[in-house]
């Protein structure tokens, strides 16, 4: 699920890159809105797959809580320091008039890491949110076991009262019209766990009830197919009903943070670990020999290229302007775009992770003595 889920990130940002190239309401523009909110369950997959892991690894473990904090929230901080500091220094080599003077640079970097402005670490920020209060759900969780899909029902209508508010008020709001703290907290809302809880809640309610869902899926695969279909219609007759009905904006329309969003990311994180199971049992037959190696090795570096992906996509931009295509020709580019990205990322997260203690910010956990065990940070994401 790793590897196809970031696949899917690369994928959102090429189509909004491109797609914000393109004229409003033209057919090229409505046909990449459509792509793009096809693959934009991604957030709240990756969401998902981060409580389902964290819980199913901690929910039967006794732990104390100052361990947990101490070995969790290292793990994430230190590549979110890292990759702040990376990120602006890398900006500043593009950007015009960038101030590299001490106190410019150390006011950047303090407001980068309280508002994780820095491409796309508002994932990294948004987990250690929930390393923090990982104790207090479990222990949630644990009480109110037998009563766990009351309380995914509750989270679940709790999301989707949060997303209806977020498209109809929060959108909306200017400064000026709430106190400044309020506006500061609502700017920021896409990095904030409330406003995910509910992909938490159902990582936890599927890491507790793991073996009955799995053998509920296997056996309904068609049906979750038909519900994916279903809700992927669902999801564009929505986009035409806001775009052209209620006459809301392109960016409004293809928002990630609305209503329709949970029921299909839901659905389709259904579907892939529907997939998943199904590729589990089949992945070691001789005619996959060579693809599951690939598949383990994309998912194994799926962390690294997350955090490299913006940086090859800047490069590949700047070939995309050089280049001077039109029409057709520059659509042509999106599959190359996101492939670039994917393996270019996916080599250089590989070979970061062979260095020694630098291999830390791509998730790999290494030393100089090769022969120490290794363990994958990864797997705290």
């Amino acid at each position: 699920m790793r590897a196809c889920i970031i696949l899917g990130v690369i994928c959102v940002h090429v189509l909004s890159s491109f797609d914000a190239q393109t004229l409003p309401f033209s057919k090229t523009n409505i046909s990449l809105d459509l792509l793009t909110m096809a693959f934009h369950f991604t957030r709240e997959a990756f969401m998902f797959i981060t409580g389902l892991v964290l819980f199913y690894t901690y929910y039967d473990r006794k732990f104390t809580v100052w361990s947990f904090w101490r070995k969790r929230l290292s793990l994430i901080a230190l590549p979110y320091v890292a990759w702040t500091a990376l990120y602006i220094a890398f900006t500043g080599t593009y950007l015009n008039k960038f101030d590299w003077g001490p106190q410019a640079l150390a006011h950047r970097f303090g407001h980068a890491l309280l508002t994780a402005n820095q491409f796309f670490l508002y994932f990294l920020l948004v987990s250690m949110q929930l390393y923090v209060l990982f104790p207090l759900i479990v222990k949630m969780i644990r009480r109110l076991e037998n009563r766990l899909w009351w309380v995914v029902s509750v989270s679940f209508i709790l999301e989707i009262g949060i997303m209806v508010l977020n498209q109809t008020v929060l959108n909306h709001l200017q400064a000026g019209q709430v106190p400044t703290w309020l506006f500061t907290l609502v700017h920021y809302r896409d990095r904030f766990i409330l406003t995910y809880q509910f992909w938490f809640i159902a990582g936890a309610a599927l890491a507790v009830k793991y073996n009955s869902v799995r053998d509920w899926v296997s056996r309904h695969a068609k049906v979750v197919v038909i519900a994916a279909i279903t809700a992927i219609l669902a999801l564009w007759a929505t986009y035409f009903v806001e775009r052209f009905g209620l006459h809301m904006t392109d960016g409004e329309a293809v928002d990630v943070l609305q209503p329709i969003m949970i029921p299909y990311a839901l659905i389709v994180a259904c579907l892939l670990w529907s997939v998943g199971l199904r590729w589990a049992r089949v992945r070691t037959e001789e005619h996959l020999a060579r693809v599951t190696p690939v598949i383990q090795f994309f998912g194994g570096v799926s962390f690294g290229i997350f955090l490299i992906h913006p940086i090859a996509l800047h490069y590949f931009e700047q070939i995309d302007q050089r280049l001077h295509l039109h029409g057709g020709l520059h659509l042509v580019l999106i599959p190359f775009t996101a492939v670039f990205a994917y393996v270019s990322s996916g080599v250089a997260a590989y070979l970061i992770g062979k260095i020694p203690y630098v291999s830390y910010i791509v998730g790999e956990k290494t030393h100089l003595r090769r022969s120490t065990a290794k363990s994958t940070l990864s797997k705290a994401v």
